[in-house]
């Protein structure tokens, strides 16, 4: 599948730091970037990141796990302060609606946990979180949740990969 494929230049940045001892800090770091742009999903950094390093598939799997995170808080953060303002001004009929008052007390409920169970999905968590930070968003209990649920989900992943890694060759 070429639509899994990751761009030369990133795929080299992999190739090269590979047998480095910081190899599992720079995917981190890929890991946080995509996380906290949603520019894509980071997924399809860490399949080729554990085939080329396969016995560093519990390192690679926290790591990027605690980095998305990470990610994710700054993500919350800069929804809920450029977000919020934004789609106010625009719909300001929806802050008022029942419904919203509605959405907004249930995140402020069940929101971490809805948050997590969703990091550890396939789901996008994107919507996710910026719904979440339209409400009263807690950031450290982002990161506690998205990292718990992204942690356990890379680590299965990672250790799906080094365990069977020609189911994932299509990926690297």
């Amino acid at each position: 599948m070429s639509k899994h494929r990751l761009p030369y230049w990133l795929r080299m940045l992999l190739y090269r730091s590979a047998g480095h001892r910081y190899y599992p800090l720079v995917v981190a770091l890929i890991a946080f970037a995509s996380t906290a742009t949603f520019s894509f999903p980071f997924v399809i950094v860490l399949i080729p990141a554990v085939l080329i390093a396969p016995r560093r598939w519990l390192v690679l799997g926290v790591l990027t796990g605690v980095a998305s995170g990470i990610g994710a808080a700054v993500l919350v953060e800069l929804f809920h302060y450029f977000g919020q303002e934004l789609v106010i001004s625009r719909y300001p009929q929806l802050a008022a609606s029942e419904n919203w008052q509605r959405v907004s007390a249930w995140l402020e409920s069940y929101g971490l946990l809805a948050l997590t169970v969703i990091a550890g999905s396939p789901m996008p968590q994107t919507p996710a979180i910026f719904f979440y930070s339209l409400a009263n968003p807690s950031t450290p209990g982002v990161l506690i949740a998205v990292g718990f649920g992204k942690t356990v989900k890379y680590v299965f992943l990672a250790w799906l990969t080094s365990r069977y890694p020609r189911r994932f060759i299509e990926y690297s």
